[in-house]
């Protein structure tokens, strides 16, 4: 299987669309948190994209580790899987930099927070798990000694 084939793209494009969208539904209209950014909306929402892009990235990528051979190969285990697990990480960073709509940030926030990164991510995931199931890439034909003349 090629690492970096079309499966890989069309699921790190579409995982980030999902999850960006998540967000901003979560975010945006049910909490209503971009009232208190003192960022432009625009400019949050640019730099979102790019932080989507590379959270799905690391979604794509825990998707193929030969680490997850051992729980399950199938698409519909190790994507919610790698999701789960990029969200909590996600989480970690986003605690350790200090990341925050909310400055008094209660264990109550933080778990749901935590939570909240968990679905999304493993959603993202889910989106992974469905294109390497659905979306078909060739094998690559092999090249013979004759093809190198």
């Amino acid at each position: 299987m090629n690492k970096y084939g079309k499966r890989f793209w069309v699921s790190l494009i579409a995982s980030s669309l999902v999850m960006y969208g998540l967000s901003y539904c979560w975010h945006g209209l049910f909490l209503n948190d971009y009232s208190m950014m003192n960022v432009s909306q625009g400019i949050f929402l640019a730099a979102a994209s790019v932080v989507y892009l590379f959270i799905s990235l690391l979604v794509c990528r825990a998707f193929l580790l030969v680490q997850l051979d051992r729980i399950s190969k199938h698409p519909m285990v190790r994507g919610p899987l790698a999701g789960a697990l990029a969200g909590v990480l996600m989480f970690m960073i986003v605690v350790v930099v200090g990341i925050t709509y909310s400055r008094n940030a209660s264990v109550q926030y933080l778990a749901l927070d935590l939570v909240w990164q968990i679905i999304e991510q493993t959603i993202g995931g889910v989106v992974v798990g469905l294109v390497y199931m659905y979306v078909y890439e060739p094998l690559p034909e092999r090249m013979t000694f004759e093809d190198e003349e």
